[in-house]
């Protein structure tokens, strides 16, 4: 259904648009718009993927007229997003919203029929945190203008490539199982702004599709050269009980720095992005000396072509480690008790 989305993402004649959902209903679309980055000054995107009040009175201080909200869940009864729906609703005189949820008879699905509003279907076989690929994540990149096609390409590309025994996605599930004895932590060290959301994206791919029979890793997202000043030294001289991948792109942009100052002449004629790029080797090589082991990941081109092929990539090695542990990476029993016992206490309350 891309051209439906396309479609219809080009008829919203709004500025903002809000994207109510949590967990897998929300950080691919974040993920992706804030990778991919191009200059959209007539377009704000805003991301309710918690119930807090004050991000909701944010959201509900827009030009309505200039809004529109796609609320996202798959099971169509996330109380969370539901219950800011229902907020918006009440507030908001003819609120724009579309749905996307399960292609079942879901709640949702019953609630945007009854109001007429237009509703994109999840496959029922696609778990939310694999759902980057859905409506879920294509209807706001769509929105701004993204190539959404040229993404899916990408995924494709990852499948073909995997089954030619390519390296990436099989090689980094060898390394996590090879190193699983000692590493129950993986840090998701990004090394671009533009990558932490990525890394924000990957954590609930990795603990919620992993964390099981009592196997799986902590993920953890660390910001190079942010956390180099708050992290490395936990991770440099702490448990030697970490996994680092460090994750990079190129730099669209960058600035040199043309005079010397005393102390520090040897910055004179570095780029911002070299210093970076420095950095980030100095502490591979720190951590490689410590016995730490790391792994890098550098995604050659910022594009929605590059993007599908590595979301895909680390969906394909969720897989694979999975079939390493023999467990299912498709399902959540935990998730769904703590749901369980949070509908049973709001219900008696």
């Amino acid at each position: 259904n891309i051209e439906e989305i396309i479609s219809f993402a080009k008829s919203l004649k709004v500025r903002n648009f809000v994207q109510l959902g949590i967990g897998g209903s929300a950080l691919a679309a974040s993920a992706a718009i804030s990778f991919l980055q191009k200059e959209k000054p007539d377009k704000r995107y805003f991301c309710l993927d918690n119930i807090d009040p004050q991000r909701l009175k944010t959201v509900l201080e827009l030009d309505q007229a200039d809004t529109v909200f796609h609320v996202v869940s798959k099971s169509g009864s996330t109380i969370e997003t539901l219950s800011q729906l229902f907020v918006i609703k009440q507030h908001v005189k003819n609120a724009n919203i579309v749905i996307s949820t399960d292609n079942t008879d879901t709640f949702l699905r019953k609630f945007g029929t009854q109001n007429n509003y237009k509703i994109f279907d999840i496959p029922k076989e696609v778990g939310g945190r694999y759902s980057a690929f859905t409506s879920v994540a294509l209807l706001p990149m769509a929105f701004f203008g993204f190539d959404i096609a040229s993404y899916i390409e990408g995924a494709k590309e990852a499948v073909r490539k995997t089954r030619d025994k390519w390296g990436f996605p099989i090689d980094l599930a060898n390394l996590v199982v090879s190193t699983y004895d000692r590493c129950k932590v993986f840090v998701m060290f990004a090394y671009k702004d533009r990558l932490y959301e990525v890394a924000d994206w990957f954590r609930q791919l990795w603990a919620e599709s992993l964390g099981k029979n009592n196997l799986g890793q902590t993920p953890i997202k660390a910001l190079g050269t942010t956390d180099q000043h708050s992290q490395l030294q936990l991770y440099q001289e702490g448990i030697k009980d970490k996994l680092i991948v460090f994750l990079d792109t190129i730099s669209d942009v960058d600035y040199t720095i043309e005079q010397a100052y005393e102390p520090f002449n040897y910055l004179k004629g570095k780029s911002i992005a070299k210093i970076m790029e420095i950095e980030k080797q100095s502490t591979i090589k720190a951590l490689d000396e410590s016995n730490v082991p790391t792994a890098e990941i550098f995604l050659e081109k910022i594009d929605e072509f590059t993007l599908g092929a590595f979301f895909c990539s680390l969906m394909i090695t969720t897989a694979k480690v999975g079939e390493f542990w023999k467990i299912n990476p498709f399902d959540q029993p935990g998730v769904e008790l703590g749901k369980k016992y949070t509908k049973e206490r709001l219900q008696n309350d």
